[in-house]
């Protein structure tokens, strides 16, 4: 376990392997532990590093909410503090908001991104995440539990989910809350629009969260070099569900040139492609 002083408040971090920096942002579902099988996987050839957010995890709480600008500021300030080149970034949902804005005020700190289960448009997700829209979807549950109950439906008994499920458990609910609110109001498309790096964007076809909606929205975009793909048995957490074919996409992303990522045969029957600019 390791921790270090951003902006007068513990981050907690982990890191393992030896190589490139990628830093793994991890959702408002969970904790760095969600990138954990990820990271071991890339490990011979990367130094995989996954952060806390401020209030998630093992971090500190900044004592009063955190907008997304604010997690923006911790990742910058940390990989600072670090004094490490600049990394690639993986993002996972609020990880993935965090990543994509990080790299597109900062270009020059950040290398290649890839996010998954990202929102795009708060008002795609909004009738999604708003109690009375996941209450029809989970029966009777609120706060926490509510969000613990769909990943427990999601996850058929994968043991990869157990740590997720308690990470949700332990989290503040007003911190989820407040991170949710930012999350229906987000508009990443100046943002994406903005981005001088490469960008791959993976969604799960199962997702009932975050729908292929906002992977679209990314196609439509112009700049560099941006590819969505779907992985159509993944639910929420894609590099959970089928990690072979996203630890593929993402070794492929990560060391190739800014071209499309090719889908291999022996596993192109599992992923759909999406137009790429």
């Amino acid at each position: 376990m390791s921790a270090i002083i951003v902006q007068q408040h513990l981050t907690h971090y982990e890191v393992i392997g030896r190589g490139q920096p990628v830093l793994f942002l991890h959702s408002w579902l969970g904790s760095w532990r969600t990138w954990m099988p990820t990271m071991e996987m890339i490990a011979d050839r990367y130094r995989a590093i996954a952060p806390d957010f401020w209030g998630f995890g093992d971090s500190a709480s900044r004592g009063q909410p955190a907008h997304i600008d604010d997690y923006v500021d911790q990742i910058v300030g940390f990989v600072d503090a670090l004094g490490m080149l600049p990394p690639h970034l993986v993002g996972h949902g609020l990880g993935g908001v965090v990543a994509i804005r990080a790299a597109s005020v900062q270009p020059e700190r950040f290398g290649k991104v890839l996010v998954t289960g990202t929102p795009v448009l708060g008002p795609l997700l909004q009738t999604v995440v708003k109690p009375s829209g996941l209450g029809r979807l989970l029966q009777r549950s609120s706060g926490n539990d509510l969000w613990i109950k769909l990943v427990r439906q999601v996850s058929n008994g994968d043991a990869a989910y157990n740590e997720v499920v308690e990470d949700i458990a332990a989290t503040d609910p007003t911190i989820l809350q407040h991170v949710l609110d930012d999350m229906i109001t987000i508009d990443l498309l100046p943002d994406i629009a903005r981005l001088a790096q490469p960008l791959l964007a993976i969604y799960g076809g199962r997702d009932r969260v975050l729908t292929a909606e906002h992977g679209q929205q990314i196609t439509e975009t112009h700049g560099t070099f941006r590819q969505v793909l779907t992985l159509e048995k993944s639910g929420h957490f894609p590099f959970l569900d089928q990690p072979t074919q996203f630890n593929r996409a993402l070794l492929e992303f990560l060391g190739g040139s800014a071209g499309a990522i090719e889908l291999k045969e022996l596993w192109k029957r599992r992923v759909s492609q999406r137009e790429f600019l």
